[in-house]
């Protein structure tokens, strides 16, 4: 007859019981750890699951990847590609908001530096041009207005300003001394010092009593060449002056005209001083047509006035 054991039979039903839960829990351990490793879960479960030092370790080499300049071959930027997702992952599961810093401030550092163009260096600043007037007077062109010596039959006058007192007396005494008989009776010296004058002001020259041009002419006849004789003796005697030959033309007739024919008058001077033995480079000359009439006058002696040339005379005031 089988006798039953209660304490016999109750342990090894307790036995089992263990035995079960041993073995229920075996299998959960076995299915979490293949999910595990087949990457399933969500961030959650797999970030409490994830063993700190490893995490640390996968935050560190992430960054370490991130920092390095990558390479120019494809299969490296590839894994850096990789990198860079393996770090974010860990990053925002593992919640460390100091890893996250961490990583961000890396990626910022790599990028590249912004350079900013220097401005180019203004223009170079040009002085503006002196506005203040000459203290004496002057030409349309700024130069100085030449003294004015006026030879009439029987007077000279001299206007104008120079340097300083020997200057005046020096004008007076040439002038005087290159004048033709009677033209010295009397002599107004209307001169006036401004030591703001330069010492090489021109001395322009007008003979009233000088032989003038024909009527539409540019020829020098032979009178008119003894008056020019006058002035080739004065260069001669002084070398390191300088000649201004104006041309003029009477108000009759058409401007142009007036014009070509001062000019040509002009020319005939200056060519009639040169074969008197002056050197060309010591002379110019200049047209101004019927423009500067000595009189307004249409009879005969103020027509031939106008007909005439003048001289400018450069460097007889100097020391």
């Amino acid at each position: 007859m089988y006798e039953y054991d209660d304490e016999e039979e109750g342990g090894r039903s307790t036995g089992r019981i263990v035995g079960v839960i041993v073995g229920v829990v075996a299998l959960a351990l076995i299915g979490f750890f293949v999910l595990q490793s087949r990457g399933g879960g969500d961030d959650d479960s797999t970030s409490g699951s994830l063993n700190p030092a490893a995490a640390a370790a996968s935050a560190s080499s992430t960054e370490e990847t991130v920092g390095t300049e990558p390479s120019d071959s494809p299969q490296s930027a590839g894994t850096t590609k990789s990198s860079l997702a393996t770090g974010d992952s860990v990053a925002t599961g593992a919640g460390d908001d100091e890893s996250t810093t961490t990583t961000e401030a890396d990626v910022t550092t790599t990028a590249a530096p912004t350079t900013t163009a220097a401005p180019p260096p203004p223009p170079p600043t040009t002085a503006p041009a002196s506005t203040t007037p000459a203290l004496y007077d002057t030409l349309p062109d700024g130069s100085p207005a030449p003294v004015l010596a006026i030879f009439d039959v029987s007077q000279i006058t001299l206007t104008g300003a120079v340097t300083d007192q020997t200057a005046k007396d020096k004008l007076q005494a040439l002038a005087i001394a290159n004048a033709k008989p009677g033209q010295d009776a009397a002599v107004a010296n209307l001169l006036t010092i401004n030591p703001a004058v330069p010492t090489n002001v021109g001395v322009r020259v007008v003979e009233l009593t000088s032989v003038r041009f024909p009527e539409g002419s540019a020829e020098v006849l032979p009178p008119h060449a003894l008056e020019l004789d006058r002035i080739a003796a004065i260069m001669n005697a002084l070398p390191n002056i300088t000649v201004l030959v104006i041309g003029h033309a009477d108000q009759r007739g058409d401007e142009a005209a007036n014009y070509a024919i001062s000019a040509a008058r002009a020319d005939a001077v200056v060519n009639y001083l040169v074969s008197a033995g002056i050197a060309p480079s010591r002379l110019s000359s200049r047209a101004v047509g019927e423009n500067d009439l000595l009189t307004l006058n249409n009879d005969d002696a103020a027509l031939a006035l106008n007909r005439r040339t003048e001289f400018v005379i450069a460097g007889l005031l100097q020391p």
